[in-house]
């Protein structure tokens, strides 16, 4: 993990340095969502690299059609590793928490492609917060990790209420995409698999409330999450005795 969040900085002047001029230039110029498109593109070197370094094989099993703006976009949340590959697949910005602040050049990475922080440490922060999300939404969607933090395994965990209130509170539709076999870099920093799929929107006017609305969406990615698992295991399989064989054979 150490190495892979510093390779943030050799990305970021190495192959990203193209990107970090240009995302720069556009800042000066006033061009703010060309300098997001920019960043996000950056983003996106950063995620392919880590992928090399690992030797990761990234399946997508379906279309993962992320709305452009105007959702919240829910993933589940294993490990450290989940940002770069986030980053890659689902190549949107952020919402994220205070916490993120304290990682500077990520953060500064982070602002650049359009993430926005969700102030919910005050009561009286929140309604501010609340506005900037719902005016960023106009143009963007966000990445948001409902379960308030890493599992370190790859069952869902209860979510949260945070952002699941504020979306049912504010009609935000959520997009659900959920990822299997990240757990195994707990294990093998090599040759995993990942695997990732779109479970589609779901609607909060669909729901009497937003304990409802949570519940459903818990539902949602508990029961289709095994079927994930079990892809990507097949797949895992399969790619390992492709590798038998070539070693047996070379």
């Amino acid at each position: 993990v150490v190495r892979i969040y510093a390779d943030v900085l050799f990305a970021m002047f190495g192959p990203g340095m193209p990107y970090l001029i240009k995302g720069l230039g556009c800042t000066l110029i006033g061009r703010h969502e060309q300098r997001i498109k920019v960043f996000l593109e950056g983003s996106v070197i950063w995620g392919d690299r880590v992928r090399r370094l690992t030797g990761t094989r990234i399946v997508r099993f379906g279309q993962i059609d992320c709305p452009e703006s105007g959702h919240l976009i829910l993933l589940n949340h294993v490990n450290e590793m989940d940002f770069a590959f986030d980053s890659l697949v689902v190549h949107k910005a952020y919402l994220a928490n205070e916490a993120i602040k304290r990682t500077l050049f990520a953060y500064w990475w982070m602002r650049g492609m359009g993430s926005q922080v969700f102030d919910h440490r005050q009561a009286r922060s929140i309604p501010a917060s609340v506005r900037g999300l719902v005016a960023g939404l106009a143009r963007h969607s966000y990445i948001v990790y409902p379960e308030g933090g890493n599992s370190y395994g790859e069952q869902i965990r209860p979510l949260r209420k945070g952002m699941l209130k504020v979306a049912f509170d504010n009609r935000i539709p959520v997009y659900v995409v959920l990822k299997s076999g990240m757990a195994a870099f707990q294990e093998r920093q090599r040759d995993n698999v990942i695997g990732y799929t779109g479970l589609g929107t779901v609607q909060p006017a669909d729901f009497p409330t937003w304990t409802a609305f949570r519940d459903h969406i818990h539902a949602l990615m508990s029961s289709e999450k095994p079927l994930l698992d079990e892809r990507v295991r097949m797949e895992s399989q399969a790619a390992t005795a492709v590798t038998a064989f070539q070693t047996a054979s070379g």
